[in-house]
């Protein structure tokens, strides 16, 4: 993802500085990481006010137990731990999916006070959070938000782990790609039920706990944490190249065992140019390229389970910000390779409403709302074929090494008759159609294979 600097607001909102803490009082222990609290969105007390903690009113949410963490001089809440904690996951929020996310059903001062508070310098003590901003297609700007150093340092402490900081921000062109993958994270991660007017009046007086903790249900790996590197062999220069894949987010199901590699298609980029680089094609051979290829030459172990060990279901996942590019992605998807899908190789095409409503009903148990239909599903993963005497086939694969065996055999025919002909050989024979999607299957077949039997 390219990493020019990305257009900040350096200036921020002035707010009377909170007062200091009592002198001897208490630090705050670190948290553990991944708290067990039910799941992403789900709802905890936060164990009273400790001693020697003050607290701070809130008209709209309640007071919030406040601590002081590191080397922070301002007052921190709970919530505000748990916000910072989200931007360290995902790296860039926009106002409205932290609104959704920690301050659901608040005025819209509340939320620009408290990230302005948080994003201001107090005394000698950093900000937490920093402005960035973007101009959407509509030509309104967007403010979106990530964490300073300082952020990032808190951000280890209530993860539990340590974090890759990175060295700039991305441009700021490229934060609305950023921010759109991350709307799965939000409904993944926000709490299902807003708060209502009516119940503000009971909150009154207690620590607000309607915001979304840190999730526990499953596993977000933002895009500049993930390098996932393979070789490809490349026919015209008669060599393999290393390539690198950079999904734009990871998905992981721990209950299911299952792996999303997550592609967001905005639509800037073609889908049937395979020739360029950010072609959906492209990108759809190189998945499989990674997930199916072999990293060694004895045919034991993938691209993918040399990177990742763990024996996950690995599930390529393309959203679409509108229904027309999910169903001209699920079309690209059915023609590619002939038709012919590898039972291994997985890929869905969904929107992002139907990803959301999808994933919370499959991660977070919860009924979905509205129908969230895969527009592209392939097969999945049959049981083991591996029999006594061999593997089974099925008329598609047979199909499809029959096709391959009589473009090799035309090939050699019209070499062979051009040599008895007595006439030069002046063009290089080229190779098959099918000489990809016949070498998967045949190296596929042969990992079949019972240890005895190698």
């Amino acid at each position: 993802m390219p990493s020019a600097p990305a257009m900040i607001v350096e200036s921020a909102v002035r707010t009377v500085p909170p007062p200091a803490p009592k002198k001897g009082g208490p630090t705050a222990p670190a948290p553990p990481s991944q708290r067990l609290d039910g799941g992403a969105g789900a709802v905890g007390p936060l164990g009273g006010v400790e001693a020697g903690v003050g607290s701070v009113s809130d008209w709209e949410a309640g007071a919030e137990v406040e601590r002081q963490v590191g080397s922070w001089g301002g007052r921190l809440t709970a919530r505000d731990r748990e916000l910072v904690g989200h931007l360290g996951l995902v790296r860039y929020l926009r106002t409205n999916q932290i609104a959704e996310m920690m301050f659901r059903g608040r005025a819209q001062s509340v939320l620009s006070a408290r990230l302005g508070e948080l994003a201001d310098r107090h005394g000698n003590c950093r900000a937490l959070v920093k402005r960035l901003w973007f101009v959407n297609g509509e030509g309104r700007r967007v403010q979106v938000w990530t964490l300073t150093p300082s952020g990032y340092g808190l951000a280890e402490e209530v993860l539990g782990r340590r974090l890759k900081v990175p060295r700039h921000d991305v441009a700021s062109q490229f934060l609305e790609h950023a921010t759109g993958v991350n709307e799965l994270y939000v409904a993944l991660a926000k709490r299902p039920d807003a708060p209502r007017r009516a119940d503000w009046s009971e909150q009154r007086g207690k620590p607000a706990d309607d915001f979304a903790r840190v999730p526990t249900a499953f596993r977000w790996v933002p895009s500049e944490d993930l390098e996932l590197p393979f070789a490809e062999y490349v026919r015209e220069e008669d060599r393999s190249r290393d390539r690198r894949l950079q999904p734009d987010a990871l998905l992981e199901d721990p209950v299911r065992k299952r792996r999303y590699l997550i592609e967001y298609e905005t639509g800037s980029a073609t889908v049937r140019n395979a020739q360029h680089k950010t072609a959906t094609l492209t990108k759809l051979a190189r998945y499989s390229h990674f997930i199916l290829g072999f990293a060694d030459a004895h045919g034991k172990a993938t691209y993918y389970s040399k990177h990742f060990a763990d024996g996950f279901t690995p599930v390529v996942l393309f959203i679409a910000r509108t229904a027309a590019r999910c169903d001209t992605i699920a079309e690209a998807i059915a023609s590619w390779a002939g038709g012919e899908m590898h039972p291994r190789f997985q890929v869905r095409s969904l929107t992002v409403e139907q990803a959301c409503a999808e994933f919370r009903a499959l991660i977070l148990g919860e009924k979905p709302a509205v129908s969230a239909q895969a527009t592209t599903t392939a097969p999945a993963a049959p049981p083991s074929r591996a029999s006594q005497d061999g593997v089974l086939l099925s008329w598609k694969e047979l199909e499809l090494l029959q096709r391959f065996q009589a473009e090799a055999l035309q090939a050699l025919q019209r070499v062979r008759h051009t040599v008895r002909a007595g006439q030069p050989v002046v063009s290089e024979p080229r190779y098959p159609d099918h000489t990809t999607a016949a070498e998967r299957l045949l190296q596929w077949l042969l990992a079949l294979r019972p240890a005895k039997a190698q």
